[in-house]
Formats: structure tokens, C-alpha cells, sequence
């Protein structure tokens, strides 16, 4: 089941860390593929959104995690701290969310509504029932893995050598066009100014 108010959070939550002038978060119409709409320098953008769970995909033929399941059930009988173990390996099971979401967002055409889609993943989560079966230690997390689990559509400078550690926005003036990210993969946003040549989101 969707979890609107984690959904929301985990947008307001780039929106801060990133500074960008995010506004507007909103509910979108999953129908259509969008779990978030939001207003982006005065344009609409949607957002796919998905929680990490670090055994999804262990067992063939079984969908969900095991381990979340786990943990919650554990939760729910008790309000005293209780430890799991965590699975060191995160890729293989972001792979498969960032793979599924992917293909959901791919079977719909939503040029009339927004400007493009961005993925936004939620892990470790801070939630009672939820921290063990999502975290991704911030210490194994690898620029160069996300940048083989992300693919993109055009070349692209890797992430790890880009200002900062990470894309520029594409309509950001006077940025070395190598930063930017002519997939668009990051931001969901055409690249429009900085000369690099333009790509078709993720729509």
C-alpha cells in the first residue's frame, strides 16, 4: 500500500537538503504513474517514490521483504529497542526498486503534466518498525555504484567528478557543462542551458 505521508516527506526532504526552490508538494495521480507532484522553478514535476528494503529479491517468486515483515510483527509486540541484522550488500535489492520504477514510470506518457519525473528513494528510514530492514549504511554508499544502478541516456560526467560530488541543475548558468547530467535522470529537467545537447526525460 502507498504510504502518502512518507511519499511526501521523503520530497520535502531533498527540497531541504538540496535547497532547490521545491514548492507545492502535493499528492499525484498514481493512475499515472506519479506518486508526488511538485513545483520546480515554476514548473510541474513528478516524482516516483520507493522505499529500500535490503533483502527484496533474496527469494525467488517472493515479492515484498521478508525482513520488513519481520521487523514490524516484532514491533508491534513490544516498545522496548530491539536489534536485526542488516544485509551489507544494498545493490542488488536497489537495483530491483530503481529497475521496477523505471518501468512503471517508461508506460505512461506524461508530457501534458509535467516537465519530467524523478525517482526518490527512501532508506533508513527513522520509523518504529521500519530502521533494520531499510538501512543502507551511509559509510559502504558509493557514488560510482549509484552511477551503475542509475543508467542514463547520453554520456555523462561519472557523479563522484561533478561540482560537488553531484549534477548541477541543467538550467543553472555558468556551470561547467560537464557537471550537468544531460539524462536528466537526476532532476527530471531538459538541459536547456547550458549547451549540453538535450535528452528526453523519464517520462
Amino acid at each position: 500500500m502507498p504510504d502518502f505521508a512518507l511519499e511526501l516527506a521523503a520530497v520535502q526532504a531533498v527540497a531541504s537538503l538540496t535547497e532547490m526552490n521545491i514548492t507545492n508538494i502535493r499528492p499525484g495521480p498514481d493512475a499515472r504513474g506519479i506518486d508526488v507532484l511538485f513545483d520546480l522553478d515554476g514548473r510541474c514535476v513528478g516524482a516516483q517514490h520507493t522505499t529500500f528494503h535490503s533483502d527484496e529479491g533474496d527469494s525467488p517468486g517472493v515479492r515484498g521483504s521478508p525482513t520488513r515483515a519481520k521487523e514490524e510483527s516484532i514491533a508491534r509486540g513490544t516498545t522496548t529497542a530491539f536489534g536485526m541484522f542488516a544485509k551489507g550488500d544494498y545493490r542488488p535489492a536497489l537495483r530491483l526498486r530503481i529497475e521496477e520504477k523505471i518501468a512503471k514510470a517508461a508506460a505512461h506518457d506524461n508530457r501534458d503534466l509535467i516537465a519530467g519525473t524523478w525517482l526518490v528513494i527512501s532508506a533508513s528510514v527513522n520509523r518504529w518498525g521500519a530502521a533494520s530492514s531499510t538501512l543502507i549504511a551511509p559509510a559502504v554508499l558509493s557514488a560510482d555504484d549509484l552511477n551503475v544502478l542509475c543508467p542514463i541516456t547520453a554520456p555523462a560526467k561519472p557523479l563522484s567528478q561533478r561540482s560537488g560530488g553531484r549534477a548541477v541543475r541543467c538550467n543553472q548558468r555558468g556551470h561547467d557543462r560537464d557537471d550537468c547530467d544531460p539524462s536528466c535522470s537526476l532532476y527530471g529537467l531538459s538541459c536547456n542551458d547550458c549547451g549540453s545537447n538535450p535528452s528526453t526525460p523519464l517520462q
